[in-house]
């Protein structure tokens, strides 16, 4: 079978047992003698504080929205609790899941409430070799369509995940159909707008982050817009503009925003590293492979080249979708539906009886297919499924990444990559604009464009005397299981950049926490 490079899970190994290094620094007791920090409100009211927003705000991760060490630290919690110490209520209600392991999705059946519901990813470790490695734990749908059992209309934080920033206009959190993490606290019962609601709160202060989640889910579908829907600046902008004017519709009301952070140095898109050294193959071990590949790519680049010449796909094109393997690393087969669609072609030379039936067939799959490239990006939702066969147990029939193109939910090309984080930075750009331009020095505004690279590069980081690194290694990682959203260290630090944005504007004096006060990951589970 292909071999395929995964060096994130000794990568994981090896910093797990180095942080367990710092356990017995990191988590001392907390004095309870020693006063809480206190601050002043300046120029800002306090006195009830809101707030909306997508999966940070809502307190997503580890793959889910589950209770346990996750949701009582969302962001918009965090946030709360800090204003507290600046005058403000120490009671923040937001719409708990009380979900041990969340959910995730359907499983394998495509059936929600059944035995294979996914839930959260949890870290385990081999009681016989000590590796470390993700498992998924049983998901837990009925949490997800369970109404909040507390006082709807003392909701306030109305954030939630799972779709698109156009559905914070809209009674049921959509469009079309209802938002289930939304419909579960909807005190209006779908009548009202998440962001009407929001406003008939009556907060003093407010948090917004809207649009984040947007990016952040179109990324992790590869920037496939029929699994997660593209978000453009313009339309992006378009919506905050109105809801921002909603929200101060209020003259009294002051808050805080924030711009979209730069997701793509998350985790969850690194942690595989670069597409173009993924596929090793050994000249003597996978000799009989490289010559089943040569014969693959020896056909196909031929229909290629044959294609250029006769113009119906241009020359650059052509070279950049010639396949080519090697003894060594050898980049991942992905499909880019940027590219002209050959199967047409390759049919009209099985009609003009150029190529048999058998030949198409070897062919068809390859219709958009290419190798990636240096800077390209294959994120952590193919780690389950690259060097496997497409058919359990036959190889013969495609392994994935090798001879069966990546899907392109699973990656992200340079093209994609170019326009998405053009469109990410306008939009950042236009919320600063949009502030500027409507807010009247009432609203404040977090800015984290470069916030996660400058965490990663200066990781391990020392905050408040307590370790912080870019993982999600125990005890001293700041991101959640899934790699894509932080875990309750995270999501305190991204408190403490809207704290800071809002005693920046206002003259306030809130203070920052210590992100060891909060829980880390959780230590892993003992497999055999």
């Amino acid at each position: 079978m292909i071999k395929f490079n995964l060096k994130f899970l000794t990568i994981i190994s090896i910093v797990f047992f180095f942080s367990c290094e710092q356990q017995e620094i990191d988590y001392l007791a907390i004095d309870q003698s020693v006063s809480a920090p206190s601050g002043e409100a300046g120029e800002a009211d306090f006195t009830k504080f809101v707030s909306i927003g997508g999966a940070y705000t809502a307190g997503f991760g580890d793959g889910g929205l589950l209770h346990s060490g996750l949701q009582p630290y969302s962001v918009g919690a965090s946030l709360a609790s800090r204003i507290a110490l600046a005058g403000g209520s120490a009671e923040f209600v937001q719409p708990d899941i009380n979900s041990e392991n969340g959910y995730f999705g359907a499983g394998a059946d495509g059936a929600d409430g059944t035995a294979d519901d996914e839930g959260r990813w949890y870290l385990t470790q081999s009681a016989s070799t000590g590796d470390i490695g993700i498992s998924r734990a049983p998901g837990d749908f009925t949490s997800v369509v369970t109404p909040y059992q507390g006082d709807m209309t003392t909701v306030q934080n109305f954030a939630f995940g799972k779709y698109p920033l156009a559905g914070f206009n809209f009674p049921n959190g959509t469009i079309t159909d209802p938002n289930p993490y939304f419909a579960r606290f909807d005190a209006s019962n779908g009548t009202k707008s998440p962001i009407q609601l929001m406003t008939e709160a009556n907060g003093t202060f407010f948090m917004a982050w809207l649009g984040a989640y947007d990016f952040l889910a179109h990324y992790a579908r590869g920037g496939d817009e029929n699994v997660f829907p593209e978000p453009t600046a313009s339309s992006q902008g378009v919506f905050f503009q109105g809801m921002l004017t909603q929200i101060l519709a209020d003259t009294t009301i002051k808050g805080v925003v924030g711009t979209v952070p730069d997701v793509l140095a998350s985790p969850f898109f690194q942690i595989l590293g670069s597409p173009t050294g993924l596929i090793p193959l050994d000249a003597t071990e996978d000799a009989a492979t490289l010559g089943q590949l040569a014969q693959l790519s020896g056909a196909y680049n031929q229909t290629v080249d044959n294609f250029a010449f006769e113009g119906a796909i241009g020359s650059a094109e052509a070279a950049s979708r010639k396949l080519a393997w090697s003894a060594g690393n050898n980049s991942l087969l992905i499909n880019d539906s940027s590219l002209t669609n050959l199967e047409p072609l390759w049919r009209g030379m099985l009609l003009a009886g150029q190529i048999d039936s058998t030949q198409y067939g070897m062919l068809v799959p390859f219709a958009v297919a290419r190798q990636a490239k240096e800077g390209e990006i294959v994120h952590f939702l193919a780690r389950p499924i690259l060097g496997q066969p497409v058919v359990a147990n036959d190889p013969t029939q495609g392994v994935w990444g090798v001879s069966a193109p990546l899907s392109d939910v699973y990656f992200l090309t340079g093209s994609e990559l170019v326009y998405l984080e053009t469109q990410r930075l306008t939009y950042n750009e236009m919320i600063k604009q949009t502030v500027a331009a409507i807010g009247g020095g009432r609203v404040a505004v977090a800015d984290f464009d470069g916030w996660f690279e400058n965490l990663a590069t200066g990781s391990p980081n020392t905050i408040m005397g307590s370790a912080v690194t870019y993982d999600f290694n125990p005890p001293t990682g700041m991101w959640s299981v899934d790699g894509l959203l932080p875990n309750a260290r995270g999501y305190s630090l991204m408190a403490d950049h809207f704290a800071q944005a809002i005693n920046d504007t206002f003259g306030s004096s809130i203070p920052m926490l210590n992100p060891a006060d909060v829980p880390g990951v959780r230590l892993p589970v003992t497999v055999e």
